[in-house]
């Protein structure tokens, strides 16, 4: 992992532990203020929304990255591969829309809904931005079709369908 992938995941794993250290806090807290839980559901929807977007944002870089230096003969023959990260954070839109009724009945589920669901979102787009590099790069050099970058590119997709189809089922 390059030094730029350590520092983002130690920032990550920086603020997972320090939310981990406050939700007791905020637990108890929300407990004896009713208006606290919907205002912290809110806080870790917006939390988890910015997660689906910015992991989205991160891999169509790193996709386009691989793309643009095909150069501009094969620009629009691998642009559906490098489009793939991009669905992460339209799903982390509708999971916001599709639970913005329930912060003030039931804040806590939403909440940890939100949270499990953004750190998906987040990891599958990065994740799934650098598969589909790899892919237009073995495009590019002859060593691959575009199926079996297609194919390796849904993958990762295939986990982020699971946790948006996890979040309806989840009561």
């Amino acid at each position: 992992m390059s030094k730029k992938g350590k520092w983002v995941m130690g920032v990550l794993a920086a603020v997972l532990v320090t939310a981990g250290f406050a939700s007791p806090a905020l637990a108890a807290a929300a407990a004896t203020t009713p208006d606290w839980a919907p205002m912290v559901a809110k806080i870790i929807m917006g939390l988890s929304l910015s997660l689906g977007l910015t992991g989205s944002a991160v891999g169509l870089s790193i996709s386009f990255s691989a793309l643009l230096g095909g150069g501009p003969e094969n620009f629009y023959k691998n642009i559906a591969v490098a489009m793939m990260p991009g669905s992460q954070g339209i799903y982390s839109i509708v999971v916001f829309f599709t639970n913005m009724d329930q912060f003030n009945t039931d804040p806590y589920t939403v909440a940890g809904r939100a949270g499990i669901f953004g750190i998906t979102m987040f990891l599958s787009a990065w994740y799934q931005g650098v598969v589909c590099a790899a892919g237009i790069r073995s495009i590019q050099e002859g060593r691959n079709t575009m199926a079996n970058a297609l194919v390796s590119g849904a993958m990762p997709e295939t986990y982020a369908v699971f946790a948006l189809v996890m979040t309806f089922i989840m009561k």
